[in-house]
């Protein structure tokens, strides 16, 4: 009798150590590469036989699984991924440590890129992630990945101020800054902020011919600088060309504002 129980005792403590090693951080990290290296092979391959439906697949399983992983255990918020990011995942991370995003093509586009988003962000003690498809030609949405996060403070509220690129073709490319903020447990994507002549808005965006930057080691990209209170975005001209030159929006006390020239 006492042997079969040291046996269910012993069968129970292996259970429990394989569970928490599937949970570990390595382990969650060694499951979502598996799968990104799956989307990066039939990407690759996508125009033979049946891969595309394979390649469909296997971006439906990355994007619920790293929601699930991001959301059931918050440590992931801080885990540096570093072997995703090898594998061609984009992660920004706040300053605070509050939001992340994670972004990657699926390589579905024909001619631009078509990318999967997941949102994570800290609330009353827990995470929450939400995943966003973004496509090409899907009616009121943009091809974008986050590259880079801002923190912003004002009157107590942070800001998350995230630039992101989007590429539609290979002769059209374009760049813009997103505004978000965490509010009652939620995470907000359109805190207007931004006053420009047309409105008040949450987002800046520009789209610009890429062979205007051709010939470019380095192009000018939207930022935003601290110290100054201002969001620099590139100026780009009536033909959609590319300028070295900026278009500076400063804050001044309510809204980002285009400083006049």
């Amino acid at each position: 009798m006492k042997t079969i129980k040291l046996i269910v005792v012993f069968c129970c403590c292996l259970t429990s150590a394989s569970l928490f090693a599937q949970d570990s951080p390595q382990a969650i990290e060694a499951d979502l590469l598996r799968i990104l290296q799956k989307v990066n092979y039939y990407g690759s391959h996508k125009k033979q036989w049946k891969a595309i439906d394979s390649l469909q697949k296997q971006n439906r399983i990355l994007g619920f699984k790293l929601k699930y992983y991001t959301s059931k255990y918050p440590a992931t918020i801080n885990q540096p991924f570093t072997s995703l990011i090898k594998a061609r995942l984009v992660i920004a991370t706040s300053a605070d440590g509050q939001f992340r995003t994670y972004s990657w093509n699926t390589q579905l586009g024909t001619k631009g890129f078509d990318i999967y988003n997941v949102l994570q962000y800290k609330t009353n003690g827990k995470t929450v992630a939400l995943l966003k498809m973004d496509t090409v030609g899907k009616k009121g949405s943009l091809p974008l990945w986050y590259s880079k996060i801002y923190t912003f403070t004002n009157s107590n509220k942070t800001y998350y101020l995230v630039p992101y690129n989007s590429v539609y073709s290979p002769a059209k490319a374009g760049q813009g800054l997103r505004i978000f903020t965490i509010d009652k447990g939620t995470l907000i994507s359109n805190p207007p902020l931004i006053k420009t002549p047309s409105g008040v808005y949450s987002q800046l965006h520009y789209d610009f011919d890429v062979s205007s930057i051709a010939d470019w080691k380095s192009y000018p990209s939207i930022y935003f600088d601290p110290a100054k209170q201002t969001i620099y975005t590139p100026l780009v001209d009536y033909n959609h060309k590319m300028t070295r030159k900026f278009i500076p929006y400063k804050f001044n006390g309510r809204f980002f504002e285009k400083l006049k020239s």
